[in-house]
């Protein structure tokens, strides 16, 4: 039976929505209107140097005078549709996600996507037959990609729904250790775990940990694991409910298993090998970083336009060693693109949705909601850390998911109540 909504469940805050809508609205902004040189000048003097350049190219007489501020009004109109679409999500969100069981529901839903691809990559490699979604791969042979064409994205997407899946497992543990100090109530407690959901939950965990592994991701695992123990130990010294033997059993299973066990088996040499030999004699993205923070002065208010790195990328380069049309940083890329006009908002998203993570970690009447902030500010760390050399958050299933994770905190606590009505 659906739980009615209290009070406090009626009155939900509309901020982070606005906040989505008005980045789209920005990145309409930058595509659609046209303005005049001397109005576009106060914004990005750069651009409309860009644009009257091109024009002399094609003709000396030319009479133009009116530009928009993006310089690829189709790419940024396209990235306003994925960002209206992420938009769309949370409000539909909100809108069904209105019970315990729907919130479970929706957990293990976006759990089995990440079971899926694991699972699909992870055959893919062992068997030797590699494919991606009925296509042959051409490259990332050897690492397990899922139906995605880069390792990385993969990885990325995993980093995100195994804290869902270690959340479920924090909400679902048992509180009480009544009857465990003998050793019948010890083994009917085991037997009881093993016959549970928990059980069937911590395989989905283990396959995902698979997965992970077998992309080869230097940036994704080491990101994983550092925003568990870096999350793990925000929960521990934050609140006493999470000092508890139960907690800390499920944080170190998920390190011996996934890390010692798993790894052996499944090679995680491969990847600790990669990190050994990582160094910038031979990567070229320090290049790349180098070169976009020459392009931050001339775009720094108004931006690009979203989706339009790679035009304007070569002006500023040498030879970096290949085509790129990311910065393999979210961060830089953003700003580049957005300008901060388009940044602030993203950045106050961001920080509202740790702040009601955060908010439930405190929450002493709840496991699932003290799960779903885990889970929340978990997988949002982790795909932070991997964001400064990659870029998940330009890849529409990662920055999708990216963003239901933020809108996850307000959720549980809308389909389960405040923590203080609980």
């Amino acid at each position: 039976m659906t739980r009615e909504p209290t009070k406090s469940q009626a009155q939900p805050n509309h901020l982070g929505k606005f906040l989505l809508l008005f980045v789209a609205f920005w990145m309409w902004g930058q595509a659609s209107p046209v303005l005049l040189a001397d109005w576009l000048t106060v914004l990005s003097p750069a651009t409309v140097e860009i644009y009257t350049s091109a024009l002399n190219v094609l003709s000396s007489d030319h009479t133009e005078n009116a530009f928009p501020v993006s310089l690829e009004p189709g790419k940024t109109l396209d990235k306003a549709m994925l960002t209206l679409g992420c938009f769309a999500m949370v409000c539909l969100m909100n809108g069904l996600i209105n019970s315990r069981k729907r919130l479970v529901q929706f957990c293990y839903m976006l759990i089995l996507t990440g079971v899926f691809q694991a699972f699909y990559g992870t055959m893919m490699v062992l068997t030797g037959v590699e494919y991606l979604f009925f296509v042959p791969k051409e490259a990332y042979i050897g690492n397990a990609t899922g139906t995605f064409v880069n390792r990385n994205h993969l990885a990325g997407y995993l980093e995100m729904t195994l804290p869902i899946g270690i959340g479920l497992l924090l909400g679902s543990r048992k509180v009480s250790d009544r009857g465990r100090h003998h050793w019948r109530g010890i083994l009917a407690y085991a037997l009881q775990t093993l016959l549970s959901p928990i059980a069937v939950l911590r395989c989905l965990l283990v396959v995902m940990v698979i997965g992970l592994l077998m992309t080869h991701s230097r940036m994704g695992n080491a990101a994983f694991f550092n925003a568990l123990l870096i999350t793990s130990t925000i929960a521990f010294l934050s609140t006493k409910q999470f000092r508890r033997p139960g907690f800390v059993a499920v944080i170190v299973s998920i390190v011996a298993v996934d890390i010692i066990l798993l790894g052996t088996w499944f090679d995680i040499s491969k990847v600790v090998e990669r990190i050994e030999n990582t160094g910038l004699d031979h990567e070229s993205r320090d290049e790349v970083v180098q070169y976009v923070m020459k392009m931050i002065p001339d775009f720094w208010l108004a931006g690009t336009g979203a989706g339009t790195f790679a035009y304007i990328f070569p002006k500023y380069t040498g030879f970096v060693g290949g085509f790129y049309d990311y910065a393999h940083n979210d961060y830089l890329q953003l700003l580049v693109e957005l300008g901060v006009i388009g940044c602030i908002p993203l950045a106050a998203y961001l920080m509202l949705g740790l702040q009601k993570g955060w908010a439930l970690l405190q929450c002493s009447k709840s496991k699932l909601l003290n799960g779903m902030g885990f889970a929340s500010i978990m997988g949002t760390v982790s795909l932070l850390i991997h964001s400064t050399v990659d870029f998940n958050l330009q890849i529409p299933a990662n920055i999708l998911l990216f963003v239901a994770l933020l809108a996850l905190p307000r959720v549980a606590e809308q389909a389960l109540g405040n923590c203080s009505s609980i």
